[in-house]
């Protein structure tokens, strides 16, 4: 899935060989700012330790929690037979579903016309799921926004399946959103942008969701761990000597919140009323990290270093090696560490960032940047 600063490139570039390293001199791996859980996936099955992944957004905790909290392997046939299909056989039975597929027949229209004719449609009451009224029109078309509400209100109500099936909705939903990047504002209606909401609109919601069941289901932890919403300072508190902490907190001085809002509703099952060209729901249900606020980044960080030489935990520490909008950098957490932790070391390696709107047509979705892995060692 889009996702800012993931991983998944730097687990191959030297930091997956790190954790399954100092995963043999300790007893529990935390991963305090688990994100889009690249890391928290790939330390749950190459490693033999538990697994505690934490965020202070709901959806990161659900993808990770999808791996990490079982030790074997699911089904996709069985989730798709038992959940996905009757949520789809549902939705077309909605009043709405001949209107919402039909207006796919306006496609090749003025844009505007077709996306207002959209928008209206998903004014209507539909009190199946957040998503239809929320961003139906917007970063969804109507057909894909009844599908996921459909998709949420079939979920199961056990575990794991039900994260399972919820990661996968969540996995397709930041696949089809009409956003350049993330979901911070949806593609316009214009010339422009036109395209790239068409192409959006037109992809298949279902199939990406189960595309995205056949990738979660084969994974699994080889010692079951747990995933939390929970704040990384206070976690970090509650660590002991033998605990090998991951972090990798926010860079940008935007909350992630802002980026990820859409997958936020979708995971918790429900949205306040939305504003903005975002389409934004309150404040209040968008969390909010001192690590993204330029006034209190450098404090936020020194009370996480305090409580992780405290807890006496082996850190390792991932951030752009340069200065972060946030004001923070690879450079300036390697001083402040040195003087918390009895050795510290630095690796900087090649990764790359998100540029938060480009599309990989006229502007790159990411570029080239320089990460810095800190292996903080207790004192």
């Amino acid at each position: 899935m889009k996702y800012m600063g993931s991983k998944r490139l730097m687990i191959e570039n030297g930091l997956g060989a790190l954790v399954k390293h100092r995963s043999r001199y300790s007893k529990r791996v935390f991963d305090l700012f688990c994100g889009a859980s690249s890391v928290s996936w790939y330390a749950a099955q190459h490693t033999r330790l538990p697994v505690h992944s934490s965020d202070l957004q709901s959806f990161s905790v659900v993808l990770a929690r999808s791996v990490v909290e079982r030790t074997k392997p699911a089904n996709p046939d069985d989730l798709i037979s038992s959940w996905l299909e009757p949520a789809v056989e549902e939705a077309c039975l909605s009043e709405y579903w001949k209107e919402a597929t039909s207006l796919y027949l306006l496609a090749d229209t003025e844009i505007d016309r077709f996306v207002e004719e959209a928008r209206s449609l998903c004014m209507l009451p539909l009190p199946v799921g957040p998503v239809w009224n929320a961003y139906g029109g917007y970063y969804f078309a109507p057909a894909q926004a009844l599908l996921f509400d459909y998709a949420i209100s079939f979920l199961p109500e056990e575990e794991p399946e039900r994260s399972i099936c919820l990661a996968s909705i969540i996995s397709s939903a930041s696949r089809c959103a009409a956003s350049p990047g993330h979901t911070a504002q949806p593609f316009k209606a214009n010339k422009t942008a036109g395209p790239y909401l068409r192409e959006a609109w037109a992809k298949d919601a279902i199939a990406c969701a189960r595309e995205a069941l056949l990738t979660i289901c084969p994974l699994c932890a080889t010692t079951e761990g747990r995933a939390r919403v929970a704040d990384a300072t206070e976690l970090a508190s509650r660590l002991q000597r033998g605990d090998l902490a991951f972090v990798d907190p926010p860079y940008s001085s935007v909350q992630y919140s802002r980026f990820y809002h859409v997958l936020e509703t979708i995971a918790v099952g429900k949205c306040g009323e939305v504003s903005g060209s975002g389409r934004y729901p309150p404040i209040a249900e968008r969390p909010q990290s001192d690590f993204s606020r330029v006034g209190q980044a450098k404090s936020a960080l020194l009370s996480l270093l305090d409580a992780l030489a405290d807890a006496e935990a082996t850190v390792i520490f991932t951030f752009p090696a340069g200065p972060a909008s946030n004001g923070l950098s690879g450079g300036l957490i390697k001083e402040l560490a040195a003087a918390r932790f009895h050795r510290v070391e630095e690796i900087i390696v090649n990764g790359e960032f998100s540029t938060m709107g480009g599309n990989n047509k006229k502007r790159a979705s990411r570029k080239p940047s320089k990460e810095s892995i800190l292996l903080m060692r207790p004192k």
